[in-house]
């Protein structure tokens, strides 16, 4: 598992940091490159740092960040799909099928316009800290555009952990408590929030990021329960990583403005 500073400094507690994907947390830093919030060498070197290349061998985070800093008008969708909720994936069967596999992508785009896409390979042990990125090249094609704002997004969050507070605490599960490392989800890190993220935009996303965390957890409980409850609980906790989820996504997801000719 890997923890990604913001500065060169390890971070001191895990209560401020977010649960985020692997793919989410290089789109968070690469964000912050690109509305010079800081360097792009730090931002490279942030994610690179401690336990080797952020993608692995054959993914160089420098090169890639400024292949995306070329592009007139980056974007940097992140998915993180499941069967059925796929919009946003580019690459057609294959981009789904490596997304799926990964449980996350990361679309970038020249504006609206798919270039490439990210995906990861699945860890190759549970203490694995770091996960290989493969880019596929695709043939431009418009990016669906999102179901819904940040702001309804996390709305429906807040409902669905109102609806659930009760069955997570059930499982011993806290929300209001940091996810240790032992308890994220397969392809999640640890960030801290890099300089330039809006407070609001931090907290929303830490929030999701525990919910998805801990969600997962209690449905791994809840699937091997006999209880007649089961069932009803597993719904309810579904819901709620997905929710999760799409405020995941969007709160670590990147869009930069038209730029103006001088």
């Amino acid at each position: 598992m890997r923890i990604i500073a913001s500065t060169s400094k390890a971070p001191t507690s895990l209560r401020d940091l977010i649960p985020a994907p692997y793919l989410g947390a290089l789109s968070l830093f690469a964000g912050a490159a690109l509305r010079r919030d800081m360097p792009i060498e730090e931002a490279a070197d942030l994610l690179d740092a401690g336990v080797g290349p952020f993608g692995g061998a054959h993914f160089d985070t420098l090169a890639w960040i400024l292949d995306v800093r070329a592009l007139a008008i980056p974007t940097l969708t992140v998915v993180l799909p499941e069967p059925g909720r796929i919009a946003g994936i580019a690459g057609g069967p294959r981009g789904v099928m490596a997304a799926l596999a990964g449980g996350q992508a990361l679309t970038v785009g020249d504006g609206a316009i798919a270039q490439h896409l990210l995906t990861v390979a699945p860890a190759r042990h549970a203490e694995a800290r770091t996960l290989d990125i493969a880019r596929l090249d695709v043939s431009p094609t418009p990016i669906p555009v999102a179901a819904s704002d940040a702001a309804s997004a996390r709305e429906r969050l807040y409902r669905a952990l109102s609806h659930t507070h009760e069955r997570l605490v059930e499982y011993d599960l806290i929300p209001e408590e940091p996810v240790r490392p032992e308890a994220l989800p397969q392809g999640f890190v640890l960030v801290e929030p890099p300089r330039g993220m809006p407070d609001t935009h931090a907290h929303a996303a830490r929030l999701a990021g525990r919910m998805v965390s801990l969600a997962e957890v209690a449905i791994a409980q809840a699937t091997t329960s006999s209880d007649a409850g089961a069932q009803k609980a597993l719904e309810e906790l579904r819901i709620l990583a997905r929710e999760g989820r799409e405020v995941l996504a969007l709160t670590l997801s990147y869009a930069s403005t038209p730029r103006t000719a001088l």
